[in-house]
């Protein structure tokens, strides 16, 4: 009969940019500060995020290196999140939050989250990618489809533009920020609590990844040749094999070359031009190796590693080709072989050295950021909620919940199978911790991800010991399917993405399910733990992260995804096993997720672990 009165309030909302105060460009190692002033009033910082233009090269390179350089990208799980090594956050010098390891962190996060829309949406805005092939690769442009030629000669295919080839750009980046301040869904009283927000960038070689079609597989094998050569073009041209890992159909029919001779390229096939999905391009220094032949007769043919060329020119061949129909044309500044008549055999083309490090001529791996700013979201409450807002902070009865999680590093020495790790916890509500270890080999490289990414390093069990008291109650089994042996695709054949050996313990997965969720992570799958094989190309024991993923172990407290368990005084031992054949250096890196409260009264700031 009557219409209850409306309680709702009307809010605005605003945005706006806040610009770094130390710079417009950085690098490794450097130091991004924003302030939050207290002009800024009341934010949404839930729903604020970073903005940066990322560019993929290194600032010391000179322009004929970078042209040398081969196509790189990001951490493709993580995106942008794998060039922050750290984050604080401070309000008038006083700590909030100090979050170490940002990327191993933000590489659980993301790969528990994921979903294909939830994917789709990273590679739009926060620089992922679905993998490292050109394809997919949104800090270059793409290769531009050429037409095929009937046979490689001094000519044809030298003089084509540049611009036909793919080239790195800068692009911009929208990243959300993890952490307890930029996910606490409150709108945050900047008016009574200024912050700064400091970034420390990661090194080079740990947010960057070389071209790859898996598994860190970026060589290319090439047709032999037969020796003989005459003088010219023909001793130093190669034809590469696997036509079909470039995108085409494969073989030399026209079919499968678009375009051919005959037919032209119609809209919606640029994804069938080999180019499309090539790494190659004019101007670019490759490694060369051969098992045998003339190859290893050049003056500098180094053993075990080969030689290095510059590419003149790349060509497809069309189905006049003959044998070579349908193959890509790699020709060279300066010759391959001498001519002789004896067979070049187990030929590779290689984009970096047999350790990863750049060629001879090629500039150095790196990252630029450029204009990074801060995009606030601002809410404007009305008069009588603010005013409500500043009796509290007056009267000291402002207090707001964030959920963070602080780093603790135990090292395990290489050859330790059975290893105790005591954290020293000492807070008051705790969720759960989600412990990562770490090969602590080959961290610096450009084709692995070592440094930032939990390894199962084979193994074979864990407990936690929560005050005297083993937890959970029986130990949790972490073997896992044998792998098969990974190797090299064929001619003509693609590398499945599917993992054979991608299945774990179900009481593993079960107790990092309950873990994340008590992180108040959302979980959708667990089958990151798993997406390195233990045998790669015939190595006996694989220890290099080349795949997206990160494996963990954890331990969930309380009853539920709200609630904590006090672990003040109390000891916290972590027994986590590992096979004879772990003989690597590990450093475990502990998330202990926790809930701190930050209290506002008119002497300031205090935050309560």
């Amino acid at each position: 009969m009557f219409r209850p009165r409306s309680d709702a309030v009307q809010i605005g909302y605003d945005s706006f940019k806040v610009v770094a105060k130390n710079g417009t460009n950085f690098t490794a190692n450097g130091i991004v500060r924003f302030d939050l002033t207290r002009n800024m009033g009341m934010c949404d910082l839930a729903n604020s995020y970073l903005e940066v233009e990322v560019e993929t090269q290194h600032p010391a390179n000179t322009v004929a290196q970078n042209v040398a350089m081969p196509m790189i990208n990001l951490e493709r799980d993580i995106g942008a999140n794998a060039l922050i090594q750290e984050m604080r956050i401070r309000s008038e010098g006083r700590p909030i939050e100090e979050l170490r390891h940002y990327a191993e962190y933000a590489k659980i996060h993301y790969n528990a989250t994921k979903t294909e829309s939830v994917e789709n949406k990273r590679t739009r805005l926060e620089g992922c990618s679905k993998s490292y092939m050109p394809q997919d690769n949104s800090f270059y442009t793409n290769n531009q489809p050429i037409a095929p030629v009937a046979a490689s000669t001094a000519a044809n295919g030298i003089t084509l533009a540049t611009n036909n080839y793919w080239k790195p750009i800068r692009r911009k980046i929208c990243l959300p920020l993890l952490g307890g301040v930029f996910n606490n869904p409150r709108s945050f009283p900047i008016m009574a609590m200024p912050l700064e927000v400091e970034f420390i960038l990661a090194e080079h070689l740990r947010a960057l990844r070389l071209g790859n079609f898996g598994d860190g597989i970026s060589s290319v094998t090439a047709a032999d040749l037969a020796g003989g050569e005459g003088a010219g073009v023909t001793r130093a041209q190669l034809f590469l094999n696997q036509r079909s890992q470039f995108n085409n159909p494969g073989g030399g029919a026209a079919a499968s070359i678009v375009p051919s001779s005959a037919v032209a390229i119609t809209e919606g096939e640029e994804q069938l031009n080999q180019l499309n999905n090539c790494w190659y391009r004019p101007g670019q220094v490759v490694r060369i190796f051969a098992a045998a032949g003339r190859i290893t007769a050049q003056a500098d043919f180094v053993a075990g590693s080969g030689i290095v060329r510059t590419i003149q020119s790349v060509k497809v061949i069309d189905e006049n080709g003959g044998a070579n129909a349908g193959r890509i044309c790699l020709t060279f500044t300066a010759d391959i072989t001498d001519g002789g008549a004896v067979a070049s055999t187990g030929i590779t083309v290689n984009l970096a050295s047999t350790v990863g490090t750049p060629l001879a001529g090629q500039g150095q791996y790196g990252y630029q950021i450029f204009n990074p700013r801060l995009v606030i979201q601002k809410v404007i409450p009305p008069p009588a909620v603010m005013s409500q807002m500043s009796n509290a902070i007056a009267k000291g009865g402002y207090n707001m919940d964030i959920v963070s999680w602080t780093a603790i590093d135990n090292a395990i020495p290489a050859g330790q199978t059975n290893t105790t790790s005591i954290l020293p916890i000492d807070l008051s509500r705790v969720k759960s911790i989600l412990s990562c270890p770490t090969n602590q080999n080959n961290q610096d490289a450009i084709f692995n991800s070592n440094a930032i990414q939990g390894a199962y390093l084979n193994s074979v069990t864990y407990q936690y010991q929560v005050d005297g008291k083993l937890v959970p109650d029986r130990v949790v089994n972490l073997g896992v399917e044998s792998f098969p042996v990974v190797v090299s695709p064929p001619a003509d054949s693609t590398l499945k993405p599917y993992r054979v050996g991608s299945f774990v313990s179900g009481f593993h997965r079960y107790e990092i399910e309950k873990a994340l969720r008590s992180a108040d992570i959302d979980v959708t799958n667990t089958r990151f733990l798993t997406n390195n094989p233990s045998t790669l190309d015939t190595v006996a024991n694989n220890f290099e992260q080349r795949e997206p993923g990160s494996w963990i172990v954890g331990r969930s407290f309380g009853a539920g995804s709200g609630s904590s368990k006090n672990l003040v005084g109390k000891s916290v031992i972590l027994y986590l096993n590992y096979n004879a054949n772990s003989n690597v250096g590990k450093l475990l890196k502990n998330f202990v997720v926790h809930i701190r409260t930050i209290s506002i009264d008119l002497n300031g700031v205090n935050v309560f672990y």
